[in-house]
């Protein structure tokens, strides 16, 4: 497995990270969004899988609608948080789902004194433990199926 960069630049071995046996879907969606948070890209892609493929959900935030492979989560986390001093993304609520979880997450940017502050609902489907894709939503669509239950 390749090495990548963390977001302070220093390189961290995805090797080090590994899927949990017998972890629920919504355990790795957690993970995911944790070491987001964290700025830990190396268990960011250590999550996903090597042609993973996401739809963030405000695209002309972003330089594309789709980002496709590990290259892609890095350049779409970059795009995501290189704006803000702090980022945060926070699930919310998620479950389990036949192919894999979904979820409302907070997403949050600080930069300075300026705040931005977004729910969003995520789709994810899963593959050997990993995230396969990844698909923001309108958060509401994702709370009427988390109310299912």
């Amino acid at each position: 497995m390749d090495g990548w960069t963390d977001r302070d630049g220093a390189r961290t071995a995805g090797a080090c990270y590994a899927t949990r046996m017998g972890e629920t879907s919504v355990a790795v969606l957690r993970r995911f969004h944790e070491a987001w948070t964290r700025g830990d890209l190396g268990e960011v892609l250590a999550l996903v899988e090597d042609d993973v493929v996401v739809h963030p959900l405000h695209g002309a935030m972003f330089s594309t609608m789709e980002f496709r492979g590990r290259e892609g989560v890095e350049q779409w986390y970059r795009e995501m948080t290189d704006p803000w001093d702090r980022f945060e993304a926070i699930v919310e609520d998620a479950r389990d789902t036949p192919e894999g979880a979904i979820g409302v997450l907070l997403i949050v940017g600080y930069r300075g004194e300026q705040g931005f502050h977004a729910r969003v609902g995520v789709v994810c489907a899963m593959r050997d433990g990993r995230i396969a894709t990844l698909d923001a939503r309108n958060a509401g669509e994702v709370e009427a199926r988390l109310r299912e239950r």
